[in-house]
């Protein structure tokens, strides 16, 4: 075989000895000055070549704001049994599909980034032949066969037709919309039809299917990858236009890629090399760059000119030795050398003449930088320009040869440049940033949804809010003589049957009782149940009275008000690594105002595994510590307590704060002292499991309680927890809270905050229920190892798991495997963990012991055998110990196949795979209350109300009670019936100018489930702007609603300004209009408002037009005017 080398007349230029942090730079300096349009960036692994294609794109955007760059990955083909074989062939579609689009269009405005490897390079892609006869591409005013598009998509395209379009390879029909997801784009599209003429293509968001924003045309690639169809070295077919390649260590990579870099003796051997990016006319078109760190060979660029630059690091190291525990000094000397290296900025900036340029990834670490040369009088001189970039490390270039190589970064091309990152300067870890390609996925807010309305099954008990407990039938459609209208058919006692109109679906609430047994089904007509709701409604008074009684008390308990935050504190959140979400944010917000308030704190911190809860507690536990106060911190095993103790001491090693653990990794006589120093105040934070409620534990001046993991605290130990926190801070972690302690939060019982923002760069977690064979393992195993991470295997039974453990052993010989449970030795278990985090081992055999909160960044795939045996909260804690980092995680849930699974476990396991996406906490939370029954969640004598009333009816009456008793405004409103005899609730099948139909016709909102989801959003509307706010969203979603949902809409105007009036009915007869006053007189008699003595009379004729006369009528009774 024979080595590849550029030819000596390509425009090519080597770089040797160039430094790392400066790749980006010349290479977006180089590009974005000449005409070509797309750069590849060439390096041995698409992990570094994405954090690289971050950086070239980062650049690119702030230097020439006027270009929109796009990036993108181009990995390798994958095979079709990988996990992420569809979002991998999506991202290569798209590069594809953005290259075709470049070879048509001369516009210098849109710029593409590709970071690739050498062996994706001449992976099998899509022929060029195949993709322009498959892609679809339409424009807005162009005239396309609407039936011919919808079957094209289908059948040529292979997309899939789905109630709603929320991922690639989807579309949906409504009307004259169509929504699709091409694979090939990051969003997906509206398509707004007028007969067969396309009028307009938006974007839209998947989460609220809202439209965004107009593009005046679209490509659309199949989602079908056949054999026949793919060609090796394809991509290369596909750039027509200049190109720039750059090449990162290209000796490395011709020694790494043989293939890719070496050609064949034999012409009948000969395989697609890189020699295509040079072959015809691309050499004089193309433009290649090479860079190495060291002058160790040069690879393909043997021939090609090399530019040594003057380019080096600019930092030296300052000394730094924090002495003692004189905090002053600590601080002192951080700061010290913060404005050390601030000084050596200044000195270069004058003495060598250059620019500095100072990028940071967040805005809080520019502000500190910004505060800090503004406290020194001495750094005034000190003008640095920020660009709002997260890099690990900067560079110095002097003059003359930053003019001629890094031009785009300088304003005075005669000087030299200094680029330093805040990583350098304020001692952080590179800021995360965004994947700028990464495709726009339903992430719903889970908080808001918990009470909702779940899709009705066959057989399924629920709630019928005035006639008690029924049994789900069927939908369908009721006709008589005049009207059609669609139903739900209910079974009540005695086979009773009873159709319900879908405008009357709010109605109905899913039936969740104590335990999965079958509840009695109500008599309909029967008094039983006015009888059973109207205790609970009381019992459901009591509760919230009680709740709120035991809010005002803590209120009443002068707790201890924190002093706002110092320079220490500002110091101490200046080292957090990584920048906050906007929900993490807000909670760190929220528990400072708590804990500055004379009232204590009683909060609770939903959040999905690895979004940020710990940060929130380390925070506020670091404020009471800075007020002289004591915290404890309870989490539910020895090992996670372990972690938060090593956590703590590294976030806290600049500060001298005792920090100490209670558990069995203790010795009973470093217990004693422990428990001793405590008392006396010697150790400012204690993290332990529940032996933190012993008896002989005290504390001097205990300020803040923090529970992390609360789901997993028994009964007694939350007795003993109550005891404790009768006048201090609470501030409660959890990712699948209890259903008690959400429902609590949720009607207003405490205070409730969610982070339900992923962290950037995270991914959902790929989850598979499969049948457990030696295949699968090799292949599941096989894929983590291969990219450098690690294995859990969880088996959770002592008695065999070392038998596991040796099968494991035969089937991967090469992988070192270890074993850790509850029963080993204290000291061997924290041996084997400790070992495990520092990559000594590739699988970890172990139980549930890995349940709470373990974080071992480089283990992203999770093995569960027997996953039918866990409860679903226990399944969706373990697969959240993976995929906790910015890589790709990977969950199997194995089941055995010869032992029957139950009806209850096919259920959890069926929930956990699809319940996917991030923030999926509350929902796995309730959906298994739901599987489960609610046991005794609300207390013992609350226990008869739920079983009877339901769990989800009991919590709403529970919720109203808490509104009413707080004096909501809106809680205190009647509530109104609106009857008006001019509408009807159907489709009239006889034309009539007297009367209107009020409903959500089939022909308008296609799915029953979309038409019940729309009536029971009508049905909570409590407001005009509620009302203006979801026809607004009708109109985008489904097009321009018609004449029966108007008047549907208007119904809702009429019913929310009644309520706001005080008249608890509506009514018409004919021309007069009936309004009931809600109060009653002094004997109970009913009085409707009269005008002169009147009934107030309607003018219009048609009925839109009375809705709207009533509608005005109400404003001026309201309004006065």
């Amino acid at each position: 075989m024979k080595r590849i080398t550029l030819p000596s007349r390509a425009n090519a230029v080597f770089y040797p000895s160039l430094p790392e942090s400066a790749h980006a730079c010349i290479a977006v300096n180089s590009w974005l000055t000449d005409s070509n349009r797309c750069i590849f960036l060439v390096s041995d692994s698409i992990t570094k070549a994405e954090s690289w294609g971050e950086d070239v794109t980062g650049f690119g955007e702030q230097l020439f704001p006027q270009v929109n760059i796009h990036f993108h990955l181009f990995d390798e083909a994958p095979i079709r049994t990988h996990p992420d074989a569809f979002d991998r062939n999506c991202e290569r579609a798209s590069v594809l599909s953005l290259l075709t689009e470049f070879a048509d269009e001369e516009s210098l405005d849109e710029r593409l980034v590709i970071a690739t490897t050498p062996e994706a390079l001449r992976s099998p892609c899509l022929a060029l032949n195949e993709s322009q006869a498959s892609e679809l591409k339409i424009s807005a005013g162009q005239e396309v066969d609407f039936a011919l598009f919808t079957q094209k998509l289908a059948e040529e395209l292979d997309y899939a037709s789905e109630i709603l379009c929320e991922e690639p390879g989807q579309f949906s029909v409504r009307g004259g919309l169509i929504d699709v997801y091409p694979v090939n784009a990051t969003h997906p599209y509206r398509i707004d039809f007028f007969g067969d003429e396309i009028e307009e293509i938006k974007t839209f968001d998947p989460t609220s299917q809202r439209t965004e924003r107009s593009v005046p045309s679209i490509r659309i690639s199949s989602s079908k990858l056949e054999e026949s169809t793919l060609k090796e070295g394809g991509l290369f077919d596909y750039i027509k236009k200049p190109t720039t390649w750059v090449f990162q260590e290209p000796e490395l990579m011709t020694s790494q890629f043989p293939l890719c870099f070496h050609s064949a003796d034999k012409v009948s051997h000969a395989k697609v090399t890189l020699a295509e990016l040079w072959s015809g006319s691309r050499i004089e078109m193309n433009t290649y760059l090479g860079f190495s760190e060291i002058d160790a060979g040069n690879g393909i660029f043997k021939d090609a000119a090399r530019k040594e630059l003057v380019i080096h690091p600019w930092i030296r190291q300052v000394g730094f030795d924090p002495s003692g525990n004189d905090l002053s000094k600590v601080l002192h000397n951080e700061q010290g050398r913060r404005v050390s290296r601030l000084f050596q900025l200044l000195k270069i900036q004058n003495e060598q003449n250059c620019e500095v340029v100072i990028t940071a990834g967040a805005n809080s670490e520019t502000k500190r930088i910004q505060d800090i040369i503004s406290d020194e009088s001495s750094l005034q001189r000190l003008t640095p320009k920020f660009l709002p970039l997260g890099l690990s490390e900067g560079f110095l270039c002097p003059a003359p040869s930053a003019g001629e190589n890094l031009k785009s970064l300088l304003s005075d091309q005669s000087k030299g440049i200094l680029l330093a990152t805040s990583r350098e300067i304020l001692g952080r870890e590179r800021s995360r940033r965004p994947i700028r390609s990464r495709k726009a996925h339903v992430q719903r807010k889970e908080v808001d949804q918990a009470l909702d309305f779940s899709e009705l099954v066959e057989g399924d008990y629920l709630v019928h809010h005035q006639h008690g407990i029924c049994r789900f039938c069927q939908m369908g459609k009721i006709e008589d003589d005049s009207i059609t209208e669609e139903a739900i058919t209910l079974e009540f006692d005695d086979g009773i049957i009873l159709h319900l109109p879908l405008q009357e679906s709010h109605l109905l609430s899913r039936y969740v009782g104590l335990k999965k047994a079958k509840p009695k089904l109500a008599k309909l007509g029967g008094k039983a149940w006015a009888k059973t709701k109207k205790e609970a409604e009381r019992a459901a008074l009591d509760l919230a009275a009680d709740l709120l009684r035991l809010q005002a008390t803590r209120q009443a308990n002068n707790g201890y008000a924190y002093s706002p935050d110092d320079q220490w504190q500002k110091e101490f959140e200046d080292a957090f690594p990584f920048t906050e979400t906007p929900d993490q944010q807000k909670a760190i917000d929220q528990v400072k105002i708590d804990m500055e308030s004379a009232e204590p704190m009683d909060r609770l911190i939903c959040g999905d595994v690895g979004f940020g809860k710990t940060e929130v507690a380390l925070r506020a536990a670091f404020k009471a510590v800075m007020d002289g106060k004591q915290v404890a911190m309870l989490g539910p095993t020895t090992i996670l307590c372990q972690q938060h103790l090593n956590h703590f001491r590294d976030r806290m090693a600049d500060f001298p704060i005792a920090i100490e653990m209670m558990s069995r990794f203790r010795t009973p006589s470093q217990q004693r002292k422990i428990v001793q120093a405590t008392a006396s105040g010697s150790i400012d934070i204690l993290i332990g499991t529940h032996r933190l409620l012993s008896q002989d534990v005290s504390y001097k001046n205990l300020g803040l309680l923090i529970i992390d993991e609360e789901q997993r605290f028994g009964v007694q130990h939350k007795e003993a927890i109550k005891k404790i926190r009768a006048s201090i801070d609470v501030l409660t972690l959890s990712a699948t809270p209890i259903p008690r302690t959400l429902y609590f939060a949720m009607v207003g019982a405490r205070s409730l905050s969610a982070i339900e923002t992923a962290p950037v760069n995270r991914r959902p977690i790929r989850t598979e229920v499969v049948q457990r064979t030696d295949d699968l393992l090799k292949r599941a195993i096989g894929l983590e190892v291969r990219r450098g991470g690690q294995v859990f295997y969880l088996y959770n039974r002592v008695k065999t798991i070392y038998t596991v453990a040796r099968k494991l052993e035969a089937l991967f010989p090469k992988l070192r495997i270890a074993v850790g449970h509850g029963q080993m030795a204290e000291d061997e278990l924290e041996h084997v963990m400790t070992e495990f985090v520092a990559g000594e081992y590739d699988i970890l055999v172990c139980t549930t012991i890995i349940e709470s909160g373990l974080d071992i960044p480089n283990c992203n795939t999770i093995i569960i055998e027997g996953a039918d045996k866990f409860g679903l909260s226990q399944l969706y804690q373990l697969r959240g110990r993976v995929g906790r980092f910015k890589r790709q995680a990977y969950a199997y849930l194995l089941v055995n196949q010869t032992i029957g699974i139950t009806d209850k476990a096919r259920k959890r396991l069926s929930s956990i795979r699809q319940i996917n996406n991030f923030g999926a906490g509350f929902r796995i939370a309730l959906r298994d209350l739901e599987l489960r029954g609610a046991g005794n969640l609300l207390g013992s004598e609350q226990s008869g109300h739920v079983a009877g009333v339901g769990f989800e009816m009991y919590c709403k009456l529970l919720k109203e009670s808490v509104a009413r008793l707080k004096g909501d405004e809106v809680s205190l409103r009647p509530a109104a019936s609106v009857r008006l005899d001019f509408l009807v609730n159907g489709k009239i099948k006889n034309d009539c100018d007297q009367e209107a139909a009020s409903f959500l016709p089939d022909s308008y909102i296609l799915e029953s489930r979309l038409r019940i989801e729309a009536y029971r959003k009508i049905s909570s509307i409590a407001t005009l702007e509620e009302a203006d706010a979801y026809n607004e969203e009708l109109n985008d979603r489904f097009g321009t609603p018609p004449d029966e949902v108007i008047a549907l809409i208007q119904e809702s105007r009429i019913r929310c300004l009644a309520e706001q009036a005080n008249f608890d009915m509506v009514e018409t007869k004919s021309s007069e209009l009936m309004l009931r006053l809600a109060k009653k007189g002094i004997a109970g008699e009913r009085s409707y408002h009269r005008m002169v003595g009147r009934l107030p009379r309607l003018k219009a004729k048609k009925p839109l037009l009375k809705l709207n006369e009533i509608i005005q009528f109400l404003k001026i009774l309201i309004h006065g005017n």
